[in-house]
């Protein structure tokens, strides 16, 4: 048996597997307004017994709401044997340290010293960022066994394999770079005051604390620290230029994938008045019973990567589509959805200022014959996954 689970953390992303006793995690956070909410804390606790391990643990950036918790689960498990995360260029770095220093987010030493932050004990393999946002997983590479990798380092589109004693499974990161971030975080600085040369220190100069660039640009460091909350809202806090997608399911390229004996089981979910709307939907999705592979997205933007290109050797399989961004319009590609009905979880907040997830999205989602479903802060919207082999 195979559980899946989209976890209640509101505006963030907490997503889990447990294959027999392997354990994987998909990003752990929260957006910064919920930093003090020891019910999520609770949340994230309550998903690994204290004696648990995590087997692998992918990031899939460095958004405060996406990494936010990840040192909560670092501390309630047993260990984090391995952690996949993208790979940060030097300047990238520099300036996601100096931002979240200026936001006072505690989440620098993950991203300056990895190996520090998870210890000794804990692998940190970084996939290596590509430019392409079509470009095809290839049939020819061979998979990595996961519990002989030996490597710090892996391309984007590495298949990662575990057998199991009933089948066998794949883990597929991609690591798409969003150069257009970086640019717009520049033009979001510049419109507040920021010069070249001072963004040029942002990206450059690790010790370039708030108290330097409020005597730099001549403000009060309340009215600096407020620049910087103001830019990051701005954007949405998309500041970070990585994005790195996973795949995780069957090693399906091979003709007879539907061959396989695996059984959806029923999606579960707690509010009741889904039932009739499961009901409906169900009879139609659930024919292809082989359909348990799904795709992680993070706040990857599906208009720009062709996700259906980039993993068509496995699409066969694919049937849950987490929808990046919270539903965000601009992040939202209605044509992913075209060919077949899928199961689309969207994390997002309840009462979130930024009017996620869009109502067209949604609407999108439903004129494709798939089914949104919104995981919140409430502990009620748990959307679980069940995957019989």
């Amino acid at each position: 048996m195979i559980e899946r689970i989209f976890h209640t953390v509101g505006q963030g992303a907490f997503y889990s597997e447990k294959h027999e006793n392997f354990n994987i995690v998909y990003d752990c956070g929260t957006e910064w307004k919920n930093r003090a909410d020891k019910t999520i804390d609770k949340t994230i606790k309550q998903s690994f017994k204290k004696d648990d391990e995590i087997d692998i643990l992918f990031i899939s950036h460095f958004d405060y709401d996406h990494v936010s918790k990840i040192k909560t689960l670092k501390d309630h498990v047993k260990s984090i044997k391995k952690v996949v995360m993208p790979l940060l260029h030097n300047n990238e770095k520099t300036l996601l340290i100096n931002i979240y220093r200026a936001l006072n987010f505690n989440i620098l030493t993950l991203i300056n010293k990895p190996e520090e932050f998870f210890g000794t004990e804990t692998q940190i393999i970084t996939v290596s960022p590509t430019d392409n946002p079509e470009s095809q997983i290839s049939d020819n590479i061979q998979p990595q066994n996961i519990d002989d990798m030996t490597t710090n380092k892996i391309q984007s589109g590495t298949k990662l394999q575990k057998k199991f004693s009933t089948y066998e499974w794949i883990f597929i990161p991609f690591n798409h770079q969003y150069t257009t971030r970086s640019n717009e975080l520049k033009k979001a600085l510049k419109s507040e005051g920021f010069t070249n040369m001072e963004i040029k220190k942002l990206e450059t100069n690790s010790s370039y604390t708030l108290d330097k660039i409020i005597n730099d640009i001549q403000i009060s460091k309340t009215k600096g620290g407020k620049i910087f909350r103001k830019v990051y809202e701005s954007l949405d806090g998309k500041i970070n230029e990585n994005s790195m997608l996973l795949y995780s399911g069957l090693n399906c390229h091979r003709k007879d994938c539907e061959k396989n004996i695996f059984l959806f089981d029923y999606p579960r979910r707690y509010f009741k008045h889904y039932e009739e709307f499961y009901h409906r939907r169900w009879h139609k999705m659930s024919r292809e019973n082989y359909r348990v592979s799904c795709i992680y997205t993070g706040d990857t933007d599906l208009n720009v990567v062709k996700i259906k290109s980039i993993f068509r050797n496995f699409w066969k399989s694919v049937g849950t589509i987490q929808i990046p961004h919270h539903g965000d319009l601009k992040s939202f590609d209605k044509n992913v959805l075209d060919d077949k009905h899928y199961w689309c979880p969207i994390s997002v907040g309840e009462k979130n200022s930024y009017g996620h997830p869009s109502c067209r999205v949604i609407a999108n989602i439903l004129s494709q014959n798939s089914l949104p479903i919104l995981v919140t802060e409430n502990l009620t919207s748990s959307y679980i996954e069940c995957i019989r082999c």
